[in-house]
């Protein structure tokens, strides 16, 4: 993350600040963590699927998947 931090306000339905504060929970971090990472991982994601890469989930039986996002 950069050095340089700007306060933001966001607005979320009950059901997404649940699952904020639970992920938060789960990972022993703040909800602000959890939302750096998200973003974080989001741009990354998009940065490679603009590059033309595709987004693979392995499943337990080692199937894959392909995740389509857009």
């Amino acid at each position: 993350m950069a050095d340089e931090t700007v306060p933001i306000t966001a607005s979320l339905s009950k059901e997404l600040f649940d699952a904020l504060v639970s992920l938060a929970k789960q990972r022993g971090v703040s909800a602000n963590t959890v939302l750096q990472d998200a973003i974080a991982r989001e741009k990354y994601l998009s940065d490679k699927e603009d590059s033309g890469a595709s987004i693979l989930i392995e499943e337990k039986d080692k199937s894959f998947k392909k995740l389509i996002r857009k």
